[in-house]
């Protein structure tokens, strides 16, 4: 995902905005195309999570479909760029933000309380706007990135989901300060950016398809795991401590 996609600028050609030079091989840009099967990896560690921890199945194999989506379509878009790489880069990204927001304002919400139906609904809309105009497509996804914040944040305060742990906590420092780095060697992957090497072997943009599936997980992690995870001994014995008075 790139920033002028997110914007709705038109690009004049296919991953030239993501530094690695554009080869005429089998994969066009070998390491953003190889890379990119992290969010395949954190798709599968998702779906394999969700059965061996028995959370919530369906969600998390709908998620994780989402997120393997991401990376098939990240490989196409860096590697062979058949015709309609670009719709398939662009919206399973879309579909696992609109995942998130459903998620999220199910728990802000009485309103919003069947998840599924809600995402079915909205990922109807989003493939029919990115076929459409795939700059259609990436507005809506800057949207959704933007909702996706203030909901998390709104569900921090509010203290919405089942528990609110020391781990927990600790998940949100970590995916803000993954965030950071990512958005850093986003920024560092671009063509335009002094640190761009075209040639050479690490690209900052494969570190941000790392970094960024990273902070897919977490969250399934938070929204998923984390929230049915036992607390451990010393908060236990917190929370069972009688209060003065």
């Amino acid at each position: 995902m790139t920033l002028v996609e997110i914007v709705g600028l038109v690009r004049s050609g296919i991953g030239e905005s993501d530094c690695e030079l554009l080869r005429d091989e089998a994969l066009a840009q070998p390491v953003n195309a190889i890379t990119s099967f992290a969010y395949v990896a954190i798709g599968i560690v998702v779906m394999t999570a969700a059965v061996v921890r028995r959370r919530p199945l369906v969600d998390s194999v709908v998620y994780g479909t989402c997120l393997i989506g991401v990376g098939l379509g990240s490989v196409l878009f860096h590697g062979p760029q058949p015709a309609g790489s670009r719709i398939l880069h662009d919206l399973p990204i879309l579909l696992t933000v609109l995942f998130i927001v459903a998620h999220d304002l199910a728990l802000v919400s009485s309103r919003f309380q069947r998840t599924l139906a809600w995402f079915t609904g909205g990922a109807v809309v989003a493939t029919i706007l990115t076929i459409i105009d795939p700059d259609l497509g990436g507005v809506a996804t800057g949207l959704g990135v933007g909702a996706v914040a203030v909901l998390e944040f709104i569900v921090y305060r509010r203290r919405l989901r089942p528990t609110t742990t020391r781990r927990q906590r600790q998940a949100y420092v970590a995916i803000i300060g993954v965030m950071g780095v990512a958005a850093a060697t986003w920024l560092l992957g671009r063509t335009d950016s002094p640190a761009c090497d075209p040639d050479a072997l690490f690209q900052f943009h494969g570190l941000w398809h790392l970094l960024s599936a990273i902070v897919f997980g977490l969250w399934w992690w938070l929204a998923f795991d984390s929230a049915e995870t036992p607390a451990r001994d010393d908060e236990l014995v917190d929370a069972q401590a009688p209060t003065p008075g």
